[in-house]
């Protein structure tokens, strides 16, 4: 209503709305129906709202508003999970009682939510009322933890906690590098930029329409479909020169005429369904023509404060930081359709020539317990293992290790606070959810949620023969000693990644690499 006839509310009514969303998804007890709730029919209308919102924001000129309408609309499902494990140093020291029922309040909920349907409780509405089989003890414990937030929020110099952040925090995330948010909607579609102490900086992308977005979307996975072959070749190609022509060139042009030097790194953070597209490889591909890989070094984040929070490690004492590795090229209980990965034993052989001291977990060894207990003594790790995702059930997305797999859900119930830096090889292991594509659903945000500050991911399915050659050309730069004789900078990662997707790149002889198999390595966090 205040849309259509444009109130001076307008805004106001956006944030009610999206506070109201969040709620009604809480009213679920698993992290599955959650889900299932967003990609409801009741709930179809609302997965644009905060595009929407912040577009409505810039139509009315305030950036810094779109940039907190989009912030708290976004990644609803994990933001609602980090909640509970809010830190409470401030609190501690005002009103330890406070912080002692909130701390208990959380770890409550939190168990409550991880734990899923196994006892078929769920929220379920009918003509507006709860049913009886609704109210439950997550219920109560919702409740209570509401109730302490109130009164906590009621405390002096406590009236803004786990409110919706406010944008002079949120642009804390520019501190080492431009984040460009990139904001698709009906409405109008834009690129803000932000830069440390610079001001939010708004470029207008009338070409990137949603159905533009959703037909890149549509070419990409009809490329995909058909891997190896030249339909999909040429299909990634088209891909990534309309991300070039319709949204990437336009914020390159800015990010120059604001004297950003070649070789700088860039965080992307992308909306609807840009999430899904490969923004760090936009390019022509043509001589002497413009290709983003080659000009910036990308990175992504889902939202923020997401990455806000992963640059608050500070760096590792040890001169060179310790790694896990874990490889499974042949699962138990394999029903043929995973392939074995032949090339997953030289790829851990060359990591540990280039990374003595790593600890191996490989075949028998990469059990589902092991791998649990190890994960938390070693600040790295390193996987190569057939990755899953699960389309209709995210949550269960899963690594294929040797005996069982480690689920999504299981990961992001690991609290890993030494973590610094997880190795994905694996398929699909930064592969968003098509239908709650802001929702950023998958293994690698999963990995950062559980404390990995910096992660490699992949878009989509990774092929075995290029482990080892990765392998080699990452740790070799990341483990050369610096003049201080430390090596091993998880803030590095991104610099890695970019060297060996043009180490791939540049193969001219018999193994010279296609695009689906190099656009597919990606960077998320510091």
């Amino acid at each position: 209503m205040s849309l259509k006839y444009a109130y001076p509310s307008v805004l106001d009514a956006f944030a009610t709305a999206l506070e109201l969303l969040d709620t009604f998804v809480t009213m679920s007890r698993s992290l599955d129906s959650r889900h299932n709730r967003m990609v409801s029919d009741m709930l179809g209308h609302a997965k644009s709202l905060a595009s929407d919102a912040a577009a409505v924001a810039l139509d009315e000129e305030q950036p810094r508003r779109a940039v907190e309408l989009l912030e708290q609309g976004r990644g609803i499902l994990l933001a609602q999970l980090a909640q509970y494990r809010t830190a409470l140093d401030d609190l501690q020291a005002v009103s330890p009682e406070m912080a002692a029922e909130f701390t208990d309040l959380s770890a409550q909920l939190e168990q409550s939510v991880s734990v899923g349907d196994v006892d078929g409780v769920n929220v379920k509405l009918e003509l507006g009322v709860l049913r009886p089989d609704a109210v439950g003890s997550h219920q109560g414990l919702s409740m209570r933890w509401k109730d302490i937030v109130n009164r906590i929020r009621e405390l002096s110099g406590f009236t803004t906690f786990l409110q919706p952040t406010p944008f002079h925090l949120l642009a804390h995330a520019a501190s080492e590098g431009p984040v460009i948010i990139i904001n698709v909607s009906a409405i109008r579609s834009d690129a803000i930029i932000l830069q440390k102490g610079v001001e939010a900086d708004v470029v207008k992308l009338p070409d990137a329409t949603p159905a533009v977005v959703e037909r890149m979307s549509s070419l990409m996975e009809a490329a995909l479909g058909v891997p190896g072959s030249s339909e999909c070749e040429n299909g990634i190609k088209l891909v990534l020169g309309l991300l070039w022509e319709s949204i990437v060139q336009f914020i390159v042009k800015r990010l120059e005429e604001r004297g950003l030097p070649r070789n700088s790194r860039i965080w992307w953070c992308p909306t609807s369904a840009l999430c899904l597209l490969p923004l760090h490889a936009a390019g022509i591909y043509q001589p002497d023509q413009p290709n983003l890989p080659d000009m910036f070094i990308s990175s992504y984040t889902r939202t923020l404060s997401t990455l806000i929070r992963a640059r608050t490690l500070e760096p590792h004492s040890a001169t060179r930081p310790s790694i896990l590795a874990i490889g499974v090229p042949r699962p138990d209980g394999d029903d043929g359709t995973d392939v074995p990965l032949e090339f997953v034993g030289e790829e851990l052989d060359i990591l540990m020539k280039r990374v003595p001291g790593t600890e191996l977990l490989e075949d028998s060894a990469a059990s589902h317990d092991a791998v649990v207990e190890r994960l938390p003594t070693r600040p790295w790790v390193h996987i190569a293992c057939h990755g899953h995702q699960d389309i209709t059930r995210p949550f269960q997305s899963r690594f294929r290790l040797q005996d069982k797999p480690l689920t999504l859900q299981e990961v992001i119930s690991m609290k890993l606070p030494d973590a610094e830096f997880a190795f994905l090889s694996a398929c699909h292991t930064a592969t968003g959810d098509r239908n709650t594509p802001d929702e950023g659903l998958h293994l690698a945000a999963a990995m950062q949620f559980a404390g990995y500050r910096s992660v490699v991911g992949t878009l989509w399915a990774m092929d075995d023969v290029d482990g080892p050659d990765v392998a080699d050309s990452f740790y070799k730069f990341l483990f050369h000693k610096k003049k201080d004789g430390k090596a091993g900078d998880y803030k590095e990662a991104a610099k890695g990644v970019s060297r060996f997707t043009k180490m791939l790149r540049s193969r001219k002889d018999a193994r010279e690499v296609p695009f689906e198999r190099w656009v597919n390595f990606i960077h998320v966090g510091a």
